[in-house]
């Protein structure tokens, strides 16, 4: 949260990097505004700690009485110039607003409705230097980050800033694909099923085309919606995307399974299995043929006619003997 205050009072120095980190800056407007006077904002970036090592700005300064222009324009440290945005649109009080000094709009409002075009504003340097190339150069050189309110002096007799405004800001990072920016909290939280996001600074997924479907933090463009729904355990998908009940014998996971495996060897499944269920002690069925618990039986070897006969032993070497010969059978 911003606090309002001395016009020279800066917040704590805080590390930034331009080049992957934006600024995310929040208005929340508590009354009307009109004559209230003249506030704003000073996001001032640095070498280090120290003022001396003031490299650039962006500065938003708000009139709300009647005749007087706003303003927000980029200060330039290395050559004293400014690069000032002239569009009407970008002038007015924000609900919202996201700086992005690696950009070439730099300054985005309410959620990227309009955007900054500070580069054919910018101002010729007394040196006769290019002031757009000055200020992408700069960022380079920052490392620090300061934020100052300027309204004490500026704000009419007897009213207060914060009596019209709360402002908070925040630095983000870019969020993955299948994700979307928190808009409470600076965490990245996957789309909704059926939604799709492109990643970046996002704070919200776009719906899938009505019918379509997709899991939830999987889609990152239109094209990974489909209008097929994932399968239920017991189930595989046909060549049309259909889900096919398993049949017995054999089980699946569900999801995107494209076909049902064959239940191991001494286990059975009934139809639609997510997955096998294995023979009572001294039973044994073949790998695929147990599609219910009768199926699993004793197991009785012979010795081809000589009239001698083996039965399935619960003798630990024997049985494993004999299960994984018949198996194999």
């Amino acid at each position: 949260k911003l606090e309002a205050g001395d016009h020279s009072h800066s917040t704590p120095y805080v590390d930034f990097n331009p080049l992957d980190t934006r600024i995310h800056m929040r208005l929340t407007q508590l009354r009307e505004v009109e004559d209230m006077g003249q506030f704003g904002v000073q996001y001032e970036f640095f070498e280090e700690e120290k003022r001396s090592s003031f490299v650039s700005s962006v500065n938003f300064d708000w009139h709300t009485k009647p005749g007087h222009k706003s303003g927000v324009f980029l200060h330039v440290a290395e050559d004293f110039s400014e690069c000032i945005e002239e569009n009407p649109d970008m002038l007015v009080i924000p609900s919202w607003a996201s700086i992005d000094l690696n950009s070439d709009y730099t300054v985005e409002l309410n959620n990227g409705k309009v955007r900054g075009s500070f580069k054919e504003g910018c101002e010729e340097a007394e040196d006769g230097s290019d002031t757009w190339l000055s200020w992408k150069r700069s960022l380079e050189k920052i490392r620090k980050l300061a934020v100052k309110v300027t309204d004490t002096k500026f704000v009419a007799p007897g009213l207060s800033l914060e009596d019209y405004f709360t402002m908070e800001y925040r630095l983000v990072k870019a969020c993955p694909v299948g994700t979307y920016l928190s808009d409470k909290i600076s965490v990245c939280l996957d789309c909704n099923a059926d939604h799709y996001s492109e990643g970046g600074y996002s704070n919200s997924c776009n719906p899938c085309p009505p019918g379509a479907m997709v899991p939830s933090g999987v889609g990152f463009n239109e094209s990974n919606c489909t209008y097929w729904a994932p399968c239920p355990g017991g189930y595989y998908q046909d060549e049309a995307g259909r889900c096919e009940v398993c049949s017995a014998g054999h089980y699946s996971q569900g999801d995107d399974a494209l076909f049902c495996h064959p239940c191991p060897c001494d286990s059975y499944a009934e139809p639609g299995a997510r997955h096998c269920t294995v023979c009572p002690d001294g039973t044994a069925v073949r790998a695929g043929k147990g599609t219910a618990a009768t199926d699993c039986t004793d197991i009785i070897m012979d010795d081809g006619g000589s009239g001698a006969v083996g039965f399935y032993s619960k003798v630990s070497v024997i049985q494993a003997i004999l299960v994984s010969a018949y198996c194999l059978l």
